[in-house]
């Protein structure tokens, strides 16, 4: 009889003891702070490349756009191109989603800094979805000096396959700046030898053009 009775006050305590670790718990994950941008910042710096992703993925929420994010941004648009590395002959991290995400965000900013960068990741990028990427946050940004980059690459690039889709990016974004420099490469390639769909983005482009 005295053993049971032990057992109960044992289990009370070992009760009252665990709900009260339980309310410790519940007040700290309700006065917890979420991670703050400098340690988004160190992820993106120092983590793989789910980190990073989730890393540019907060960045966007939060909307900050000071210098260390801006720098950060950029940074990401040289992952895996120019610090390849290698193991047993393969390239190990050519992270082409990170590039391509962080030139979406970085034209979601549409801060002007970025340009530099994302006109030479633009032209050098060997990843077509990446170049895609950028011709759109250049779009988004809208400055006229993306123009003769945005032509360049058209003219460079041969109209097959997956280069197809980097064209009609690049008109698209053409139209999207709007300005007159853009007039006579949308109209080679409104006239030119495209897909339909490319001539007739360039005849859409044409119409965005400002001509004040």
């Amino acid at each position: 009889m005295r053993n049971w009775v032990y057992v109960l006050i044992i289990g009370f305590i070992f009760g009252v003891s665990l709900t009260r670790a339980q309310e410790n718990i519940d007040r700290y994950l309700q006065n917890i702070k979420g991670p703050t941008t400098e340690d988004y910042l160190q992820l993106l710096n120092e983590g793989d490349r789910e980190d990073k992703l989730l890393a540019i993925e907060m960045l966007s929420r939060n909307g900050s756009h000071d210098d260390a994010v801006i720098d950060a941004l950029i940074s990401c648009l040289g992952e895996g191109t120019f610090f390849i590395k290698r193991r047993a002959g393969k390239v190990i991290n050519d992270f082409w989603d990170v590039r391509a995400r962080s030139a979406e965000v970085l034209g979601d900013m549409g801060d002007p800094r970025a340009l530099p960068s994302l006109h030479d990741t633009l032209l050098h990028d060997p990843e077509p979805l990446v170049k895609c990427c950028v011709a759109e946050a250049l779009g988004k940004i809208g400055d006229p000096e993306s123009v003769r980059y945005l032509t360049l690459l058209i003219r460079n690039t041969e109209s097959r396959g997956s280069n197809e889709v980097v064209i009609l990016s690049c008109v698209k974004a053409l139209g999207e700046i709007g300005h007159r420099d853009g007039f006579l490469p949308l109209l080679e390639i409104a006239r030119g030898r495209y897909r339909s769909n490319i001539r007739a983005a360039a005849r859409d482009a044409l119409e965005k053009l400002q001509w004040d």
